[in-house]
């Protein structure tokens, strides 16, 4: 599956902050600011272990993470020394699928400039994606969301939380008509 995800995209799928992917970039880790498949894996690794890593072993894990993703099958394990070994299959089969669900999810949203404007709604519905999002990412419970929004599945509460973060509103507010 070829990718080109952007920071935030990337931050919002493995639920990392995006200063990390960012800081990454200026380490030097990454050419551009577009990321593939593999970079996700690598992130989603690096919040997974939740570890404090220099930019000499993020280098290094960037580089292995890659390695792996390149060869087929994508190897069960890669190691990291001795003693330590990473599970990067069952990363990347994750992240992969979550990818495949995401876009999916996100082709059936409604951008239309008669239903609030273009913003993206859910189907068949007047509700803001990103409003939803917003909710669940300032800690509204979902239960709580859910009272509100019955009509939404669990996949729209699990993406309309990352869709916020990848995809913030930009700009300044519009203007209310003269009357």
């Amino acid at each position: 599956m070829a990718v080109a995800l952007s920071a935030l995209e990337v931050a919002a799928l493995v639920d990392l902050d995006e200063g990390k992917v960012r800081k990454d970039v200026e380490h030097g880790l990454f050419e551009g600011p577009r990321f593939t498949i593999g970079d996700l894996v690598y992130f989603r690794l690096v919040a997974l272990l939740g570890l404090q890593v220099g930019v000499d072993d993020r280098k290094k894990l960037h580089g292995l993470v890659e390695a792996a993703m390149r060869r087929r099958p994508t190897p069960r394990t890669i190691s990291l020394g001795p003693v330590t070994e990473l599970k990067v299959g069952d990363v990347a089969a994750e992240m992969e699928a979550k990818l495949e669900r995401f876009e999916r999810w996100k082709a059936k949203l409604v951008e239309d400039p008669k239903i609030l404007g273009g913003e993206p709604v859910f189907p068949k519905t007047r509700t803001a994606v990103r409003h939803v999002g917003g909710l669940l990412r300032r800690g509204v419970p979902a239960r709580e969301v859910r009272e509100d929004y019955p009509h939404l599945g669990d996949e729209d509460f699990e993406f309309a939380r990352a869709y916020a973060k990848a995809y913030p509103k930009m700009g300044r507010p519009r203007e209310a008509p003269a009357r």
